[in-house]
């Protein structure tokens, strides 16, 4: 794919960001070409190698469609999570690690709901924050608008689901 300097990106280790510039910097290897990359959340810079941009799994930002998308599973009905925190854990830790924003919605509806209902373990509520985090910066960088908006976004597209009625859920968990 190719990316251009203004293009909002994805980088799958460090978050959202923003390519602000080109570079050549010297490696032992001899000089590379490097997307300046300003990162949303650490307010730090990463030089990524141009040519490596795909192998790296950088991507552009979800489109608006993607966020519609995304607001859509927010507001749908929780899948039931499994009660074997080693089985839910290892499933969350899947789509977290897939960092794309369609898996990580449902994390972040799945979970919420989960510590609406029951109480998390540690782990779940890392996990938890983790995806809200990861969902915020990418929102924020979608919408042109900041992390905490997109938090308060996220949060009351949750509580407006919740509270259209999922009550017999409810009593399932």
């Amino acid at each position: 794919m190719a990316f251009s300097i203004g293009d909002k990106v994805m980088h799958p280790r460090f978050g959202g960001g923003e390519i602000t510039g080109e570079e050549h910097r010297e490696l032992v290897k001899g000089f590379e070409h490097y997307y300046v990359i300003k990162m949303l959340a650490a307010r730090s810079t990463a030089y990524v190698p141009i040519g490596q941009m795909d192998q790296l799994g950088v991507r552009l930002v979800m489109t608006w469609a993607k966020l519609v998308q995304v607001m859509g599973i927010l507001r749908s009905v929780p899948s039931a999570l499994s009660n074997d925190h080693s089985e839910r854990q290892a499933e969350v830790q899947v789509q977290l690690g897939s960092r794309l924003p369609i898996p990580v919605a449902q994390v972040v509806r799945d979970l919420s709901w989960r510590r609406k209902c029951k109480r998390l373990t540690q782990k779940d509520q890392a996990f938890l924050k983790h995806g809200r985090e990861l969902l915020a910066n990418e929102m924020a960088l979608a919408t042109d608008g900041d992390v905490m908006k997109a938090h308060e976004m996220i949060d009351g597209t949750l509580r407006t689901a919740w509270a259209s009625g999922f009550g017999e859920l409810e009593a399932a968990y």
